[in-house]
């Protein structure tokens, strides 16, 4: 045979084993290609692709362009990630055997610091971490109209106060909490006392985009507080909308664009909040006028691709102002039950403005680094002006059922007179300027951090007390010749410090296989009022243990059944908490200089599940933890004002496990139940009684020690009529500790009756979000809309907040129960464009 013969014969013969070879090992493949591109159509070179629950991964070319063999006759989920750029989720459906399909992407601007992983469930593997749907607080039937109304109905997360914005999380109290909107920190006001004072929280639900929420053993990235965080972050739009909320209590109203170019992108959000239609079941009746209102904005500019400067800003006008008039309150048991009647004059004022304005510049420096500025500023002022006065009578209620005068006052216990003076105010100012990094290479992820902030703060206070509780008054008079009050305090505060913090750490995958991660980092904290420096240092750690067994069941398309499928969390660290303003001041007014940061060490292991019931997806997660408390600063809780001692003088703990299952119990409605139940005491030193006496050190109690809560958000629709839909918020919680005040802690063992509501919303749908026949006028001109009716409190339950103290003529004191808001019918309509 010819040379020429055996190369056509060698060639042949090549050909045909290349041609077998991709029958036999190539038949189930399919093939897929385009180009991938941002906004303007320039092409975007090394996006990295990857296919979920597989292992094909794939990069584009410095023309955009991407070529890759997937498998055939299966459905596929791609996700397209680039640093600087949101990521990209596309779902295609199976391609036949050989098929070849053109599929071009198109990726948006905008940039996150967090890091994407690639799985069916984003953060799973963060401990005590709860990613939440910001529309389910949309349709929560809300007394407060804030958007933390939702979280508490999850795990570690308490609360007695439906008025209030303020939470607990796992015994800690409301300054034990962060809370940041696009990494800004927001800060609660000073001076509120109740939670019908508050106003607007700063959170505007129909602006934000995601959220996110820790219960504690949280990374070393967010800031230094011992409890929680909360990290929103808002929308960056692509087009326009808007939307509309309207009902008997509130208007709340927002806006959003985008140009053609998506280079500039914009929200606007507006809101008017007024409770007094609630708070009008109260015992102390009056003339309640409280009016809030706060305007938002967030502005996107995508100066180049990989340059991106944002504006956040926000103000805020709240004011309460109220002419009590008169009380009546009965209160007891069955056999012995009492009656307060008391008459005002005077008027109470609380009034404050707070304005925020934050700039941030985000630059990619290539697809694996990208840098963050951030320059913020807040600033609130703050004034408490009231003069209440009031008469008051203290009778017995007659309780015999056979009796003709039956729950009417028999008899004349105490009377008594109190005038009550405040002329408070407070002026604050925060800035911040500060750094973000972050920076992915292979299997690790690097992120830090340094900021510095300043503060200043100016305080006046002038308030004093006087009772009188024998029903006659016969002047006192001190050394000085004054007259003396049973309270009185008046001071003049100011103060400017600077706070240095700064952080770093690492995520690092330890093994694909079943996916096992590690984060650890560290943060450091020096604070120049008392130059004390502080480390913390923190890990969290992830793994699943059925991963590998499933993966290869699923591969092999075998009928066994699968293992559960369970990833397994734990989390230690380190949570110093430096003071702020207020646990500087003491009861009388002056400020400790010597005061030093408090500290919680969390342990906490834990894990979740993903189940299937009744054909549809569940989740179980479950956690326990224990926080070591040291240089803990004791403080009185009074509805939502939080007093403190100012002195580090105790020690303490918090231990407890965390429950929840969420899912559809009602298909294609999501809902869940959480089940806490916790424990935390501390013990004070250098404690002292009424008569000077030292008090032996022991455990009690901490003022946020709620043993049990439980809490359930339902959703339901009538099967013949899905447009009609229920939402149902069960939230109980058992007592917490209060006593007389005295400032003494070690009385405080009584508990307040537990906290029981239920809060419902029904609803019907007038056009749904997803409706393809746009045919008549308002079908093409709203998005969504719906109408509803809510029932606040629908059980009626006389939830007590707090207590005032009356005295008899025999100087025995009673504790008379200030309950919250009953029942109420709330009318609410929702348009979306």
């Amino acid at each position: 045979m010819s040379k020429a013969l055996r190369k056509i014969a060698a060639f042949f013969l090549f050909g045909l084993t290349q041609l077998f070879i991709a029958n036999v090992f190539g038949q189930d493949k399919a093939y897929l290609f385009g180009t991938i591109s941002d906004s303007l159509n320039r092409p975007i070179e090394d996006v990295n692709i990857q296919i979920i629950s597989t292992k094909i991964t794939g990069n584009s070319d410095k023309n955009g362009k991407y070529n890759l063999q997937v498998p055939s006759n299966i459905p596929l989920t791609l996700v397209f990630t680039y640093v600087g750029r949101p990521p990209k989720k596309v779902e295609i459906q199976a391609l036949e055997k050989g098929e070849k399909k053109e599929l071009a992407v198109q990726m948006d601007f905008g940039v996150s610091l967090r890091v994407f992983v690639v799985s069916e469930e984003k953060d799973r593997d963060k401990v005590s971490m709860y990613t939440i749907d910001p529309k389910k607080a949309s349709i929560l039937a809300n007394v407060s109209g804030s958007f933390e109304q939702i979280l508490k109905t999850l795990p570690g997360v308490s609360s007695n106060n439906e008025l209030s914005s303020q939470y607990n999380v796992r015994g800690g109290n409301y300054d034990e909490n962060l809370i940041y909107v696009n990494d800004i920190e927001i800060y609660r006001p000073f001076l509120p006392r109740s939670g019908q004072q508050e106003g607007l929280s700063f959170i505007h639900t129909e602006l934000v985009q995601n959220v996110k929420f820790s219960a504690g053993g949280f990374e070393a990235r967010y800031g230094d507080k011992m409890s929680s965080v909360l990290d929103i972050k808002y929308k960056d739009p692509k087009k326009f909308g808007a939307s509309a909320t309207v009902s008997l209590l509130g208007l709340q109203t927002h806006v959003e664009g985008a140009s053609k170019d998506l280079r500039f992108t914009w929200l606007l959000g507006a809101r008017y909040w007024s409770n007094a239609y609630v708070l009008g079941t109260f015992d102390v009746q009056g003339d309640y006028q409280p009016k809030f209102y706060d305007v938002q904005t967030l502005l996107n500019w995508h100066l180049t691709d990989n340059l991106t400067l944002s504006i956040l800003g926000s103000f805020a006008s709240n004011k309460y102002y109220f002419v009590p008039q008169n009380r009546q309150t009965t209160f007891g048991t069955v056999n012995r039950a009492y009656q307060l009647n008391i008459f005002f004059d005077g008027a109470d004022l609380m009034e404050y403005q707070t304005g925020m304005a934050a700039a941030t510049l985000n630059y990619k420096l290539n697809h694996k680094t990208q840098l963050k500025l951030i320059g913020s500023s807040f600033y609130s002022n703050e004034n408490e002006i009231f003069t209440v006065e009031g008469a008051y009578r203290l009778s017995d209620i007659e309780t015999d059922l056979g009796s003709d005068n039956f729950a009417r006052a028999r008899s004349l216990r105490g009377v008594g007179y109190f005038i009550n003076n405040a002329r408070n105010a407070v002026v604050a100012r925060v800035n911040n300027i500060g750094h973000r990094g972050f920076h992915s290479e292979g299997k690790n992820t690097l992120q830090w951090g340094a900021f510095l902030q300043t503060e200043t703060i100016n305080d006046r206070l002038h308030e004093w007390y006087y009772d009188d509780s024998a029903g006659f008054s016969r002047p006192k008079l001190d050394s000085n010749g004054n007259f003396e009050l049973n309270s009185y305090l008046s001071t003049k505060l100011s103060l400017t410090t600077y706070r240095l913090s700064a952080y770093a750490q690492n995520s690092q995958i330890l093994n694909k296989t079943y996916n096992a991660t590690i984060t650890y980092g560290i943060r450091i904290n020096n604070w120049s009022y008392n130059q004390q420096t502080v480390l913390s240092p923190r890990i969290q750690f992830a793994f699943e243990p059925n991963r590998k067994f499933n993966k290869l069941l699923k591969e092999s398309k075998s009928d066994a059944k699968p293992k559960k499928d369970w990833l397994i969390k734990a989390a230690y660290g380190w949570y110093y908490q430096p003071p702020f303003y207020r646990e500087l001041r003491d009861f009388n007014g002056e400020l400790n200089p010597k005061i030093k940061a408090q500290r919680a060490i969390h342990y906490v292991v834990g894990g979740d599940m993903n189940f299937t019931a009744w054909n549809r997806p569940f989740k179980f997660i479950g956690e326990v933890y224990y926080k070591q408390l040291d240089f803990l600063i004791p403080y009185e809780i009074d509805n939502v004002r939080i007093r403190y001692f100012a002195n580090n003088n105790s020690s303490g703990y918090a231990s407890g496990i965390d429950l929840r299952v969420n899912g559809e119990f009602v298909k294609g409605a999501e809902s869940w139940a959480s089940l806490s139940v916790m424990k935390t005491q501390e013990k004070i030193t250098d404690a002292i009684d009424a008569q000077g006496n030292a008090i032996t050190p022991s455990f009690i109690p901490r003022p946020t020690d709620q043993r049990v809560n439980f809490a359930i958000f339902f959703q339901d629709y009538l099967r013949k009529n899905p447009k009609l839909r229920m939402n149902l918020n069960l939230v109980y919680g058992s007592g917490l500790p209060f006593g007389v005040p005295d400032r003494n802690r070690y009385n405080d063992l009584n508990r307040i009756p537990s906290y029981r509501r239920v809060d419902l919303g029904i609803n019907r749908v007038l056009i749904e979000e997803d409706t393809r026949k746009r045919d008549n006028f308002w079908r093409k001109n709203i998005q969504s809309a719906w109408i509803g009716i809510e029932v606040f409190n629908l059980l009626g339950v006389n939830n007590t907040i707090s207590y005032i103290w009356i005295e008899d003529v025999t100087a025995a004191r009673y504790a008379v129960p200030n309950y919250l808001t009953n029942r109420r019918v709330n009318i609410k309509m929702q348009l979306r464009f």
